[in-house]
């Protein structure tokens, strides 16, 4: 995903697998290797049925919360909620 959302390549990865990476980023050694700040934040997918943590709700595709939690950030516009600048780049 690191390379086809850089390229702006539309490639959806089955739900079922993006579970398994959600729940598997959400683990306290993911967490403290990506170093990803999610608190207050509650991340909730919105193409599959998965959400996680409480607080100002940042929403998107479930592969873009993915990305988030890896530490990586995406393009404006694909994830909505007040957090949401925290994890994007400007176009440019």
């Amino acid at each position: 995903m690191d390379i086809t959302v850089a390229l702006g390549i539309d490639r959806r990865v089955p739900g079922e697998r993006l579970r398994v990476l959600l729940d598997g980023a959400l683990s306290p050694r993911a967490r403290r290797y990506f170093g990803v700040d999610l608190d207050g934040i509650e991340l909730r997918a919105d193409d599959v049925d998965w959400s996680s943590g409480s607080g100002v709700p940042l929403t998107g595709a479930a592969q873009d919360l993915v990305l988030v939690l890896s530490g990586r950030r995406l393009p404006e516009g694909r994830l909505r909620g007040e957090p949401s600048a925290r994890f994007t780049r400007r176009a440019g």
